[in-house]
């Protein structure tokens, strides 16, 4: 299978076997909005987000299908060997510890998940506490995404996994299924955004937007068109700002495949699990423009070709793109008295895909990162398994600079 993509430059005619590109006039107008970030102005330490009202793109299913998809978990059998890509702090990153939280919440699923703030609500040794610690790393490589098809702007959320290229969700820069009048005309992310000014780094403008090409043809697998499917995944190439890739700036992620810290547990019922820390900017929460966290178990599932992961969480329309996270935090000194177990890189193993069309059902969905019916492919070029795999290749062989 293939991965579809559109530049924001002018390309000259290529043989390009593994891509779709957007029409050259497109292109060419795309560059011509595109092909550079603005500069902060002198002293001014953010640029304002696009005015007017904030819209999600988020798809919203049933809660019957959650339902479903939690009783199939039972004989999902992932295959294949997990693996993880390598992240970074960033050049100026700080060290703070992540502060993981016991779940303690439940909606009328009872799926169990603690969803808040992550900005602290009382002062230690800081001076702010809306900054704090969302503008440390891990933090930090997670952003609020704005993308605009005409004059609509509409709000997702993303995160670093190589030093210039972003992870979300196809749907937040794609309108599935139609080629080449789907892409975005301009996206924009605001790394640790906590304020309307767009604080604390400002924007950094897109380069290349890329889509596995089932989702950009339409032939995905999906329970319907374009909602809960095997690819809603997407790059986002950002370009460099005052001389600086984004991730020297902020750091970045690694990311998995093939059930990356996933476990079969006797004790969920036999399901395939993992702890994920889900981090985005949910529009119903502090009107998005706060990072919030979420932290549940998931649990995976496959029904037929499907191959999907679920958890807990409170978070709604906004929080799409938002990296599911693996193992998330700073690592600590460990004596020889303990142990961390044998997993401990933090890795995105899926970005939000979906939500539940009933208020207080606090459920969430994901493509699988792996292996799945449209990217069978158990390594390609040393990025990976599957989709995440085929994606981030082609990605870093168009951009390799950026990776």
């Amino acid at each position: 299978m293939t991965i579809a993509l559109r530049l924001a430059s002018a390309l000259s005619a290529l043989a390009l076997s593994t891509c779709i590109l957007g029409s050259g006039a497109a292109l060419a107008q795309q560059a011509a909005r595109t092909s550079s970030s603005p500069e902060r102005p002198a002293g001014e330490s953010s640029l304002p987000l696009p005015k007017g009202p904030q819209q999600s793109k988020m798809p919203l299913v049933s809660s019957d299908l959650f339902e479903e998809a939690a009783e199939l978990a039972t004989g999902g059998r992932i295959r294949g060997k997990p693996g993880v890509s390598g992240a970074s702090v960033g050049a100026n990153a700080e060290s703070d510890a992540a502060n993981l939280s016991e779940p303690e919440a439940f909606g009328s699923s009872t799926a169990p998940y603690t969803t808040a703030r992550v900005a602290v609500g009382a002062l230690g040794s800081s001076t702010t506490n809306a900054k704090t610690p969302v503008t440390s790393y891990p933090y930090r490589a997670t952003g609020k995404l704005w993308a605009r098809w005409g004059d609509s702007w509409y709000v997702c959320t993303a995160s670093l996994v190589k030093k210039g290229v972003l992870i979300t969700a196809a749907h937040c820069i794609f309108n599935y299924g139609d080629r080449a009048e789907g892409w975005a005309d301009e996206v924009r992310w605001y790394p640790a955004n906590y304020a309307q000014n767009g604080a604390p780094y400002g924007y950094y403008s897109h380069r290349q937007l890329r889509v596995p090409t089932s989702y950009y043809a339409g032939t995905d697998t999906c329970t319907q068109a374009g909602v809960v499917c095997n690819n809603d995944i997407a790059t986002v190439v950002l370009n460099t700002r005052d001389g600086q890739y984004p991730g020297n700036v902020v750091g970045w992620y690694a990311y998995g495949w093939n059930g990356y810290s996933f476990k079969k547990s006797s004790f969920l019922g036999n399901k395939t699990t993992v702890q994920i820390t889900q981090l985005g900017y949910p529009l119903a929460f502090d009107s998005g423009y706060q990072m919030i966290r979420t932290d549940a178990v998931g649990w995976y599932y496959s029904s037929g070709s499907l191959k999907n992961t679920q958890i807990g969480s409170a978070q709604t329309g906004g929080s799409s793109g938002g990296p599911w996270l693996t193992n998330f935090g700073t690592k600590p000194s460990v004596s020889s008295a303990a142990s961390l177990g044998n997993k401990t890189s933090q890795a995105v193993v899926g970005v939000t895909s979906y939500g539940s069309t009933t208020k207080g059902y606090n459920r969430q969905g994901a493509s699988y990162f792996g292996q799945n019916k449209e990217f069978s492919g158990s390594d390609y070029g040393g990025y990976g398994a599957g989709n995440i795999g085929k994606i981030m290749q082609d990605t870093c062989a168009a951009q390799p600079s950026y990776c």
